[in-house]
């Protein structure tokens, strides 16, 4: 044991090495808590620092300051013991180390075993997180994020360089490492991925790495934002179940490792309003797939408040359906077909609901016939399922079913038993609420509907889908304005919007003769491939007196027995129906009472008040 004398001589060292490395030289906020935590330990006052002393003598807190409201000394301790934590994991031949130990502001000496010469030790990764003037820079803030184009004030540029390899012995520990994993198989890998809480290891659903933010805000108090930021998009990341999340205390190779995506990003205002610059990347190639700039107004000092609405945004952005990380698995790159990939069938379903095109959706559920067993414990993979079954049932109209197989066919009550399950088995996850809201809504329980999407709204604010099928529902339920309002809230947290987030748009500026609304709308959702499509965008075009559009979709539409057929299933409200068919017949096309018609059609009208 080192004599008292020894040890603080020691501490003395440590303290002097850990402030002159570049780990600290980049953060002035850990630099200054460790000098003061320095100077006080050699000055024999150690074991009298406090909680208030810190807060008041180093970070400037009045006599008003409350640890239990303002927990500032405690996010800034622990940055710091995460900060000596990634000194020594670059400094791993240090066998003696300063650490603080939890509970404890005195600094203390810790003596760890290093790596005998014949077992190397891991090489340092070295990072560099300074600004790059010539690095590309991000767009300006809008109501979406979007893809940079415009110069912005402070470009972010995080890179990791890569350690040269060694050969010899480390070679003959790489073949051996290689042979066990090959025999061992990837299930061990898949042990050693923290779990995100709630979500089902399930072979597919990539992992995003997301590092702590750098604050760029010049001002070193800001650093204990760098933490929330990360965490708050990482909780947010979550809530989508499409994604496993890691949360890295650093942004280092090592923790990167094993990863799909990254995504780093850097604090670049904090008065007013939270600017964050945001970029994704393939964590092996390093492709940058997205890189924005986000901001919002920091409304009554509430940082936080500000934090959600942006991290929001930037989640529903990248990891919803349709979203940044969705679309790149559905390109050319996407990797072909695995045992148990799940996720690929999520992303087919997706591409299904995108075009409504039936070879769309029988690739989707003949993806999921195999891994029906998997999906007990997979609330996304279960409910995209589901979702292919509501489109299934005939009754409901929602897409030709001609050309599906009989056995592929549901039934309404099928339907609603599995939804109702699969609400019960995931009560956290708003994709079950989503399917059973839109399940209640088809079935003509409009405010069964609307109270079940409210939920799934609750669950998880930053879903598309969810405003989107609520839009629906209130549509249903002639809540005109509400309808429009969350039709237009999917639209703007959508990376892409589905056509099928227009509908409700469509409509209600149809019944309101708002021509820029049904203009907006209507280009959006003309990409639908659905029996309705036609027929809304003929009404539309009636509405705003479009003569070339008239004459253009007149012929497609024909003269049906029964125009309104695919349309009740979508708009059941009273008041929208009539408009709709009002505006059809100003341009020549009947539009009978659903009873008197030959055919079943009629029989789906919950709307229409019809004389026998």
């Amino acid at each position: 044991m080192l004599p008292d004398v020894q040890k603080r001589e020691i501490l003395r060292q440590e303290v002097t090495k850990i402030l002159e490395s570049d780990t600290f030289a980049r953060s002035k906020a850990n630099r200054a808590l460790l000098m003061y935590l320095a100077e006080e330990f050699f000055s024999g006052r150690g074991d009298e620092i406090t909680e208030y002393g810190i807060a008041h003598e180093l970070l400037g807190r009045d006599a008003e300051f409350d640890p239990s409201t303002d927990p500032i000394v405690r996010v800034r301790m622990r940055r710091l013991r995460e900060a000596i934590a990634v000194y020594y994991d670059l400094h791993a031949d240090s066998a003696d180390r300063l650490t603080v130990p939890r509970g404890s502001y005195a600094l203390s000496l810790a003596h760890v075993n290093v790596p005998h010469p014949a077992e190397p030790a891991a090489l340092p990764v070295e990072v560099d997180a300074a600004i790059d003037e010539t690095a590309p820079s991000f767009a300006s803030p809008s109501e979406r994020v979007e893809a940079a184009d415009s110069p912005a004030s402070a470009p972010l540029k995080v890179s990791t360089r890569r350690p040269r390899p060694m050969w010899g012995l480390m070679g003959v520990v790489a073949l051996i490492v290689a042979f066990v994993a090959v025999v061992l198989g990837h299930d061990m890998w898949h042990k050693a991925v923290p779990d995100t809480e709630g979500q089902v290891l399930n072979t597919g659903y990539p992992i995003i790495a997301i590092a702590p933010f750098v604050n760029l805000t010049r001002d070193a108090e800001n650093d204990v934002y760098e933490k929330d930021v990360q965490r708050q998009l990482a909780g947010d990341f979550q809530r989508f179940g499409r994604l496993r999340v890691r949360v890295l205390s650093a942004d280092l190779n090592r923790e990167i490792a094993g990863s799909d995506y990254i995504l780093r990003g850097s604090i670049l205002k904090l008065v007013g309003e939270l600017d964050l610059a945001v970029e994704l990347a393939e964590a092996e190639s390093g492709k940058v797939l997205f890189q924005s700039r986000i901001s919002g107004p920091i409304t009554d000092a509430d940082f936080y408040a500000s934090l959600r609405d942006v991290s929001q945004r930037i989640s529903a952005f990248l990891a919803a359906q349709g979203g940044v990380i969705s679309a790149f698995g559905l390109s050319s790159e996407m990797r072909p077909a695995a045992i148990g990939d799940v996720f690929r069938c999520v992303l087919l379903t997706d591409a299904f609901l995108e075009s409504y095109q039936q070879e769309r959706f029988l690739e989707a559920y003949r993806c999921f016939d195999p891994l029906r067993g998997r999906l007990e414990n997979d609330a996304v993979g279960a409910a995209s399922l589901g979702t292919l079954m509501l489109h299934a049932v005939p009754e409901f109209h929602f897409m030709d079913l001609s050309g599906v197989p009989e056995q592929m066919h549901s039934t309404a009550q099928e339907v609603t038993e599995y939804a109702g399950s699969l609400v019960d088995r995931f009560p956290g996850s708003d994709v079950g609420f989503i399917l059973l809201g839109a399940l209640y809504n088809a079935k003509g329980d409009t405010n069964l509907a609307i109270r079940t999407l409210r939920q799934a709204v609750e669950l998880n604010p930053a879903n598309p889908t969810a405003y989107g099928v609520l839009s629906y529902a209130y549509l249903s339920a002639d809540l005109l304005d509400a309808s429009a309002s969350m039709a237009q809230s999917a639209v703007r947290l959508s990376a892409s919007p589905s056509a099928y987030m227009y509908l409700p748009m469509l409509v209600v500026g149809i019944v309101r003769k708002n021509a820029r609304m049904v203009d907006v709308a209507r280009k959006g959702y003309a990409e639908q491939e659905s029996p309705s499509r036609d027929i809304l965008l003929l009404a539309a075009a009636s509405m705003i007196g479009d003569r070339s559009e008239i004459e253009r979709l007149a012929p497609l539409v024909g003269h049906p027995e029964d125009p309104m057929a695919n349309i009740r299933m979508y708009v059941q409200g009273d008041v929208a129906l009539s408009s709709i068919a009002r505006h059809l017949e100003a341009v020549g096309v009947d539009v009978p009472a659903p009873t008197c018609l030959s055919s079943a059609s009629g029989n789906v009208s919950r709307g229409l008040n019809c004389e026998p």
